[in-house]
């Protein structure tokens, strides 16, 4: 019996990456982007590809298996504009002509194959042996990344939910899983023309921002809006489907529809309005969803991923249901986490067709990226010309604590792995006393140069939750908002003006024991368990990858410190 199963997983398209699984076990996840240095890179992750093998220490000689991404392995019925499997799309040919995307579909495949071709080649270069590919459809590989990681045992049964644009001509999906097993839900398919996450996003599209990568900003301008002004217009463009509880139904026809006719739906109404109205449906809809799901299959335990599951504030409204025990949501839910999801479904698809009993091993943290050594970061010190200027300090995170316990300061700490997702959770992070409300504008104008109605985040210590979120609970992963309590201005910079809401990261030593030692010491001199923390990264750039990428971000901006493994550099006053 093998003693191992490792698994390259690969996604290729928007926020492309690369993933190794071992036994279950996530080794490393990273994306091209921040590799690169272009945000939400697309294409082949060559990179991504060369560097989990680095961090894994891992030879490509011992990879089982490839697991790539957006090619299903199944056959579907014909009323979904949706991929079947290669043989049909190219063998049978009265499926093609009889399906009115059937062309379409076919040429996709072509192009499809020419990308296997092309990634056949990556892999020759990189001495990676194509023993075995295994295609794994987008929403599979989305579902299996929230359930695979959940914290509940294999025995227990979990409702799997997916959600987003579009993938692989869906939007989204609802499963069961128990044993390891995750089985869609029949007729529990949305199409992408019906989808909630493209409502969303063609709404972000029209009031200027874009339609992949901003929703999040129409979810920030919501609380600033009446959504009353504009709610009986936007109710309008999307419902539960009332012939099917578990599908969405666009009523405008297609996205494109939808895209076409929000001008005149919603001509004189302004854009905050709007954002309010939009998120408001958008949380309306999805809870409504989901106990429509809970209903039918009676199982108050869900597992949720897809670019929808990035909205805090819809997860928030799911929390509270009373139809839901518990929820997990996949801290890289966005498409960042396909590679993993991917990489999970084909070890437990080999694991038991080779007679193994696969592992389900629980995420404890998501620190699966690239680390670098003091001598790494001596060496780029020095090509820098700011060796001289750095100071080496053994106990390097009860400085940086101290050092911000000056409300004035903004300080960006490269440390540890890189995170897994689109969130800096401390090891790629800009920090600063959430305390001081001048921070914002500070960090807005000379660093990060956000939109104004964006808020930043908090890091807190987990033992102090409850003095700062009312019914809070363990959040490492930015994906949760909660009410903030009476303390709030403790972390006035950190939370939402408007709602006072915040989107919390919670530390402890199991989660991440020197980010924890920094806000031990911040604590230690300001009696307060709570810090500003936002992505390491310049507007419209990737989070910072090496230490070149933070230097070079330090150089082009305003903070007034970086911390970069033991070396801590000020910038003279």
């Amino acid at each position: 019996m093998k003693k191992n199963i490792t698994i390259l997983g690969i996604h290729i398209f928007h926020d492309a990456g690369a993933a190794i699984i071992q036994n279950g076990q996530v080794l490393a996840a990273i994306s091209e982007g921040p590799i690169i240095n272009v945000k939400h890179a697309s294409g082949y992750p060559l990179k991504s590809i060369e560097e989990v093998f680095n961090i894994a220490k891992i030879d490509p000689s011992e990879i089982d298996a490839i697991a790539l991404v957006g090619i299903p392995n199944l056959k579907f019925p014909k009323h979904f504009a949706r991929y079947p499997n290669i043989s049909d799309s190219v063998l049978e040919w009265s499926w093609i002509t009889s399906n009115p995307k059937g062309l379409e579909i076919n040429y996709s495949y072509l192009h499809q194959i020419e990308k296997i071709e092309k990634l056949r080649e990556i892999l020759n270069k990189l001495n990676i042996p194509l023993k075995e590919i295994i295609f794994v459809e987008h929403h599979t590989a989305h579902a299996s990344s929230a359930y695979y990681l959940s914290p509940w045992n294999m025995d227990e049964e979990v409702l799997v939910i997916t959600s987003d644009a579009a993938g692989d001509g869906l939007s989204s999906t609802v499963s069961i899983a128990s044993n390891g097993k995750i089985d869609r839900i029949k007729n529990s398919e949305t199409n992408y023309g019906d989808s909630l996450g493209g409502f969303y996003s063609s709404v972000t599209e029209y009031l200027g921002m874009d339609y992949g990568f901003d929703p999040f900003k129409t979810m920030g301008l919501a609380p600033y809006g009446n959504p009353e002004k504009a709610i009986n217009e936007i109710k309008k463009i999307i419902q539960i489907n009332p012939q099917n509880p578990l599908c969405f139904q666009n009523k405008f026809g297609t996205i494109h529809d939808i895209q076409q006719n929000l001008s005149k739906l919603l001509r004189g109404k302004r854009f905050d309005h709007i954002a309010a109205a939009s998120q408001l449906w958008f949380e309306t809809l999805t809870t409504e969803w989901i106990q429509n799901i809970v209903k039918k299959t009676d199982i108050r335990k869900i597992a949720c991923a897809g670019g929808a599951f990035l909205n805090v504030k819809a997860n928030r409204s799911i929390l509270s249901l009373e139809c839901i025990d518990d929820a997990f949501f996949c801290p890289a839910s966005n498409d960042e986490g396909l590679a993993v999801g991917a990489a999970l479904r084909c070890y437990f698809e080999i694991a038991s067709r080779d007679g193994n009993k696969p592992n389900k091993i629980p995420l404890t943290n998501n620190y699966f990226g690239t680390s670098f050594t003091n001598e790494q970061i001596k060496e780029e010190l020095k090509n820098h010309d700011l060796l001289d200027k750095a100071e080496f300090f053994d106990d390097i995170d009860s400085e940086v604590g101290e050092f911000i316990a000056n409300s004035e300061k903004i300080l960006g700490r490269f440390s540890g792995q890189m995170e897994w997702g689109p969130r800096g959770l401390g090891n790629r992070s800009i920090i600063a006393d959430s305390s001081n409300p001048n921070i914002v504008r500070k960090i807005n104008k000379a660093i990060k140069m956000r939109d104004f109605w964006m808020p930043f985040g908090p890091s807190i210590l987990a033992s102090r939750i409850d003095d700062y979120l009312i019914d809070g609970k363990i959040s490492p992963y930015m994906i949760l908002a909660f009410d903030t309590t009476d303390n709030r201005n403790d972390l006035t910079a950190a939370i939402h003006p408007y709602d006072l809401t915040c989107r919390p990261q919670t530390v402890d030593s199991d989660y991440n024991p020197t980010y924890e030692k920094v806000l031990k010491s911040f604590e230690s001199k300001t009696s307060r368990g709570v810090i500003l923390n936002t992505s390491f990264n310049l507007h419209g750039s990737p989070i910072v990858w090496n230490p070149k990428n933070a230097i070079d971000t330090f150089n082009n901006s305003k903070l007034d410190a970086i911390a970069l493994g033991n070396y801590l550099i000020k910038k003279s006053n």
